[in-house]
């Protein structure tokens, strides 16, 4: 009895899913999970040591910002979110997160360490043979999937969709209901960089890969897309699926690599914590995903160069 009381005494916040988004040339956000209502906050540093600890210039503040109803929700969710600014430009800088548990201040989860390059320029313009245009990408919005079982007047309200884009080394983010009605999130397309540290230009068809964190068994949903033709006009557009159900990494060919995402959802019912709707290739009632969505896969089992 001795050694339990002396374990839920000492108990610490469980974290998962802990990913640095938002880079930008002065600005990063590290997002992550917590099993249980705390109090989110970050340590930076020059060094992988942890010798050197950043502090001078540098800012943190929790998102979404202010006391809306979706930083309410997230918070209630334990979906954490924290930027950080003030830092330099192209600079390697290495990340802890702090999770205190908000009922016993000195119980206290510390992450990994995280590593993160700042972006080196943001480019205004773009050249294509002798033609000098604006980089100007769109908005991307996508609706989360909702159990039915947690159907409420705003669905979805306070979970976190990534989206990670396949030139880009780190993810951008945006809450759902932030901005927007639920159970959409807006994410800047015009907030991600590539390797080279420069604006990345999306001009379609792109690889996407969403993941959403949401509240219940620190689970995530992952869903593959497409992007829209660049309207370069800013506009709010939506992510597409590929031309085959069966292709669902969306990487032209239909392989192990899908059965092995199919077979992890096959048999789940639309209020399983692990459902994704993405799998559900023929539509009914039920929505579950059995030997209906299985016969389809087999036929396009084997597929290759799809467009």
């Amino acid at each position: 009895m001795l050694g339990l009381l002396s374990s839920i005494a000492f108990a610490v916040p469980e974290t998962s899913s802990v990913r640095i988004t938002d880079v930008a040339i002065g600005s990063f956000s590290v997002v992550w999970m917590t099993d249980a209502g705390a109090d989110p906050g970050v340590e930076v540093y020059s060094d992988s040591a942890m010798l050197q600890k950043v502090t001078d210039g540098i800012f943190v503040s929790l998102q979404p910002a202010g006391s809306g109803k979706a930083a309410q929700a997230a918070q209630a969710k334990g979906i954490m979110k924290v930027r950080v600014s003030g830092v330099r430009p192209a600079t390697t800088y290495f990340i802890r997160t702090v999770t205190k548990d908000h009922a016993k201040q000195d119980s206290i989860a510390y992450s990994p360490l995280q590593e993160v390059t700042t972006a080196s320029y943001v480019a205004l313009y773009s050249t294509s043979g002798n033609t000098i245009t604006g980089l100007m990408n769109d908005l991307a919005a996508f609706p989360v999937y909702v159990r039915p079982a947690d159907a409420t007047t705003e669905p979805g309200l306070g979970d976190l969709v990534l989206l990670e884009e396949q030139g880009s080394p780190y993810p951008i983010s945006a809450f759902v209901g932030d901005g927007v009605l639920s159970p959409e999130g807006i994410l800047d397309l015009n907030n991600l960089f590539g390797a080279n540290g420069a604006s990345l230009a999306v001009t379609g068809g792109d690889r996407i890969t969403l993941r959403v964190y949401r509240a219940g068994n620190l689970a995530t949903l992952t869903h593959y897309r497409k992007a829209a033709q660049n309207t370069t006009q800013v506009s709010i557009v939506e992510l597409f699926k590929g031309i085959l159900a069966a292709d669902i990494n969306l990487d032209g060919n239909v392989d192990d690599q899908d059965f092995l995402l199919f077979k992890a959802q096959y048999r789940t019912l639309p209020d399983d914590a692990i459902y994704n709707p993405d799998y559900n290739f023929i539509e009914d009632a039920e929505a579950k995903i059995d030997v209906r969505e299985f016969g389809k896969f087999s036929k396009e089992y084997g597929r290759t160069d799809v467009h």
